[in-house]
């Protein structure tokens, strides 16, 4: 599934990572999950083709998730050692009706670009707002401006809707 807003990054999901983020996300409607998602960047354009969980030692409660960071490494690691995957994006999900990005989610993505050992042009942002009812998809990207020494984020939001059904 291909998401873009006028002149945006193009951020593609392949249907099995946009489905395994379904499948973890809908039976954890108490407590926030999450992962890291992995695939190749084309200029400001991210291709998503892998969507790992939280990990065995992620913590998470209502409104507030910290994914296992070694368990997301390994994982990282064999997708790169298989086909030269990196580290394009996050997701998590929402239990509470937060249909944004929370101040929390905000200062860590401010982190990872800030961050000497990431050089991040773009990075995708996946949410998933369990809400009463069908979870709800919300992608963002979020790209670098300004130089090195004083990074400013823009964050535009692709698509806010159900988990689209077509292939």
């Amino acid at each position: 599934m291909k998401f873009q807003r006028d002149s945006s990054p193009i951020i593609e999901i392949h249907r099995d990572a946009l489905d395994h983020i379904r499948s973890l996300a809908t039976p954890s409607s108490e407590n926030e999950t999450g992962g890291i998602l992995v695939g190749f960047n084309s200029g400001l354009d991210i291709n998503i083709i892998l969507a790992s969980d939280a990990g065995p030692n992620a913590q998470s409660s209502a409104a507030h998730f910290l994914r296992d960071t070694d368990y997301c490494r390994r994982v990282l690691e064999e997708e790169y050692a298989k086909n030269g995957a990196d580290y394009v994006g996050e997701w998590h999900s929402h239990v509470m009706s937060l249909r944004r990005l929370s101040s929390g989610d905000l200062q860590t993505l401010a982190g990872l670009f800030v961050d000497p050992d990431y050089d991040f042009l773009s990075f995708a942002i996946v949410l998933v707002v369990l809400d009463k009812g069908e979870p709800e998809l919300h992608v963002f990207v979020a790209e670098r401006g300004g130089d090195k020494r004083l990074v400013r984020l823009q964050i535009t939001q692709l698509y806010r809707g159900p988990f689209p059904t077509t292939p």
